[in-house]
C-alpha cells in the first residue's frame, strides 16, 4: 500500500493525464461491446436484384397464334391480344327509384282517367218493360265517363229514387268501357187518376208513374187523396217509396172486375166512398173501399137481378150499409 503510494507520487502530471485518458478509452470501448451485444438482429431477405438461393429465372414470354384455313397469308398467323371488358359497377339509388316509381305511377293514372278505352259509351240495359232505355240512360247519364270514377252502388240509389217504378236495380263494370244494367220494374196492378194525373199502382199500394195505356185494369177517378196507409218501417227497404193506398185496398179494388164492366171507370170520393156508373144507367155507391166488399158486392148481384125479373129501372143504388141498402128510382 505504501509502496502504490509512494509510485503515485512519483509519477509526473504527464503520465497522470495520459493514464486516465487511458481508462476512459477502456471505459467508453467496454459500453459500446454492451450496445453492440443487445442491438436486435435484423433478418436479411432476399430481394429481386440479390438472391442467395440461385439465378433468377427469366420468364418467358408466349404468345398464341390462330391459324385459318380462309385467311390469307399474312393474316394465316396472327398473335391474339386478349381483351379485357370492364364491367361498369352500377350504383341503386333509393331516391331516384321512388322518384321513377312516383312518375311512373302518376303516368299510368293519367293514362287510365283519360284514355277513350276505359270511358263507358251505352250502358247495356236489360228487364226493363214500361220504362224506355232512353230514359234510363238520362238518369245514369254514364257516357262519357271513366269507368274506374263510377260506383254501382250510387248509381243503382240514383236509379231507384228517380224512378219509384223500379223494384230493384243491379248495375256491374267490366273492363274496359262496359256497364251492365239490370231492372226489376213494378207490375201495374190498378189505374189511379187524380188532379188531371195519371199513375200506376202496383199489388204494395205504391204508385208510379204511368209511361203507356194498359187494358185490363181498373180505373179508379178519384176525387181527394185516399187514407193514408199505416207502413211498418221496420219491414220497408229504405230506397222504396212510402205506399199511396194500403194493399187492402188494391185487392179491393181488384176484385170490382168481375162486377163493373171493362172501361167503367170508379169514382172515389173522401167523403162517400167508390162508386161508378152502371151501364143500365143507374149510380152505384158502395161506400168504404176495404168494409165488407165482398158482402157489397154479392148484395149488389142479388139487387142487379131484381131490377131485370121486375123491369125497374132505378137511378141510384146504394150499399154503403150492407145490413139496409136501399135505391131510389127518381132523382
Amino acid at each position: 500500500m505504501e509502496q502504490a503510494v509512494s509510485e503515485k507520487k512519483n509519477l509526473s502530471r504527464a503520465a497522470i493525464v495520459r493514464q486516465r485518458r487511458a481508462e476512459r478509452k477502456a471505459q467508453a470501448a467496454k459500453e459500446a461491446a454492451q450496445k453492440s451485444v443487445l442491438k436486435p438482429v435484423v433478418p436479411i431477405r432476399p430481394s429481386e436484384k440479390t438472391s442467395f438461393v440461385g439465378v433468377k429465372k427469366r420468364k418467358v414470354k408466349t404468345r398464341r397464334y390462330e391459324a385459318s384455313a380462309f385467311a390469307s397469308s399474312s393474316d394465316a398467323l396472327r398473335p391474339v391480344i386478349p381483351l379485357s371488358v370492364s364491367t361498369p359497377t352500377i350504383h341503386f339509388e333509393w331516391r331516384a327509384a321512388s322518384a321513377m316509381l312516383v312518375i311512373a305511377l302518376s303516368v299510368a293514372l293519367y293514362l287510365l282517367f283519360t284514355l277513350p278505352n276505359f270511358m263507358v259509351t251505352a250502358p247495356k240495359i236489360s228487364g226493363n218493360q214500361y220504362l224506355t232505355t232512353e230514359t234510363l240512360n238520362e238518369t245514369l247519364a254514364l257516357s262519357g265517363k271513366t269507368i274506374f270514377t263510377l260506383t254501382p252502388e250510387k248509381l243503382e240509389r240514383d236509379l231507384l229514387i228517380a224512378h219509384p217504378g223500379l223494384a230493384d236495380v243491379d248495375i256491374t263494370l267490366s273492363l274496359p268501357n262496359v256497364a251492365s244494367v239490370r231492372v226489376i220494374e213494378r207490375q201495374p196492378a190498378l189505374i189511379w187518376q187524380q188532379d188531371g194525373k195519371v199513375a200506376w199502382i202496383d199489388a204494395e199500394g205504391i204508385a208510379f208513374r204511368a209511361t203507356s195505356q194498359l187494358d185490363g185494369l181498373i180505373t179508379v177517378n178519384a176525387l181527394g187523396s185516399p187514407p193514408a196507409p199505416v207502413v211498418d218501417i221496420s219491414a220497408q227497404s229504405e230506397l222504396a217509396p212510402p205506399p199511396y193506398i194500403a194493399p187492402e185496398t188494391v185487392l179491393a179494388l181488384q176484385s170490382l172486375v168481375t162486377h163493373v164492366p171493362l172501361g167503367t171507370p170508379i169514382i172515389y170520393d173522401p167523403e162517400s166512398g167508390l162508386g161508378w156508373t152502371d151501364p143500365h144507367g143507374w149510380t152505384v155507391q158502395v161506400g168504404s173501399i176495404t168494409e165488407d166488399i165482398g158482402l157489397k158486392l154479392r148484395l149488389y148481384e142479388n139487387i142487379v137481378a131484381y131490377f131485370e125479373q121486375n123491369n125497374i129501372q132505378a137511378v141510384l143504388v146504394n150499399l154503403e150499409y150492407p145490413h139496409a141498402p136501399y135505391y131510389r128510382m127518381e132523382p
